[in-house]
């Protein structure tokens, strides 16, 4: 993706949405600090009060051809990312694997962004010969989980009690989804 799009939400609100470059670092930061003390980042590996992630590594990731990080804008402010990365891109069999992942801020939840994300996501994989898609999604993230089976991903594992959240044993779904039968 190399240029910005807008879109418009379905509370009627538009987000631009654009490929995080290197000089976005920082308001990526802030970003991920907000995300982690809302409600939906209980859902996700992200907590409060994790150590700030590494610029150069972080900007080395963002640049790489086998990634792609995108951001969704309001204003200034970043309120949702979604990335794909091939797993081992130069492995003779597993190169052409990718992983997704999503965040949105609460408040830009259910609007179509999560969709629109994976749409963008998904047309990147096909350009950069992606054979399967992969992501991981506690079981109780419902939202998460009816948007993945809504874009055609399938669920084919379990991992048992990966995460101990509000006194009680999690479950982690692995699902993916084939773009090539």
């Amino acid at each position: 993706m190399n240029r910005a799009i807008k879109f418009k939400l379905k509370n009627g609100k538009v987000v631009t949405i654009r490929r995080i470059r290197a000089n976005d670092y920082e308001d990526v930061m802030k970003y991920l600090d907000k995300f982690s003390r809302g409600d939906g980042a209980k859902w996700t590996w992200q907590y409060a009060g994790q150590p700030k992630k590494d610029k150069e590594k972080s900007i080395q990731l963002y640049e790489d051809s086998n990634s792609l990080f995108l951001g969704a804008w309001d204003g200034k402010n970043v309120v949702g990312m979604a990335s794909i990365n091939k797993k081992r891109p130069n492995h003779p069999r597993t190169g052409r694997v990718a992983v997704t992942g999503t965040t949105i801020l609460e408040k830009y939840t259910s609007n179509g962004l999560g969709t629109k994300f994976k749409q963008l996501i998904e047309k990147w994989a096909r350009e950069n010969n992606v054979h399967i898609l992969q992501s991981g999604v506690l079981h109780r993230n419902v939202r998460s989980l009816g948007n993945l089976l809504k874009q055609g991903y399938e669920i084919v594992g379990i991992f048992h009690d990966i995460a101990f959240i509000d006194g009680e044993w999690h479950h982690e779904y692995m699902l993916e989804k084939k773009l090539e039968k």
